[in-house]
């Protein structure tokens, strides 16, 4: 796994989903986190980190490093984003572009450049399952979006935008 583009995307998760400071609406340099980012991406690559052990992690460094209130739901759709750069990575790393996610981080779309750099996208839902034993939660599908292969990434972002309902402008996170 290329670890320099799990890095790029683990950062770009964390200055435009988490911002815990808000600082990204300022105009701050966007390397406000990175600190943070080899530990985050070692949980990525660890298969055993969940979603709760990530969210717990994102929470902790908010209030014990950052001496602020953390936002669980904010950690919680942060962890989410992480845990789908993971099933995307897992799924093809070297062909791996980017992440597009729902405001709500429910719902996401990857797009993947093929050997014969040719791209195309695949979707996914986020789902959860609690009973007695606790709460499971993953990436379902993931979906190939329709059928095509497109010439650039922008062609496949944007027919996955024709083709989603929830993947509009106002709606992108």
């Amino acid at each position: 796994m290329p670890h320099d583009d799990l890095t790029a995307h683990t950062r770009r998760v964390l200055w435009t989903i988490w911002d815990p400071i808000g600082v990204a609406a300022l105009g701050a340099p966007e390397d406000e986190y990175d600190d943070y980012v080899p530990g985050i991406v070692a949980l990525v690559l660890d298969t055993h980190a969940d979603g709760r052990i990530i969210t717990d992690h994102l929470t902790r460094i908010v209030r014990d490093e950052m001496c602020l209130d953390a936002s669980i739901t904010a950690a919680q759709g942060t962890a989410r984003a992480l845990l789908g750069l993971r099933e995307a990575y897992r799924r093809n790393s070297a062909g791996f572009v980017d992440q597009i996610l729902s405001r709500d981080g429910r719902y996401c779309v990857w797009i993947f450049c093929r050997e014969e750099r040719v791209f195309h996208y695949e979707y996914a839902t986020w789902c959860e399952y609690t009973d007695v034993n606790g709460t499971c939660s993953w990436w379902s599908g993931p979906e190939c979006g329709r059928s095509g292969l497109f010439e650039t990434a922008t062609a496949a972002e944007s027919e996955a935008r024709a083709s989603l309902w929830w993947l509009r402008d106002r709606d992108r996170a």
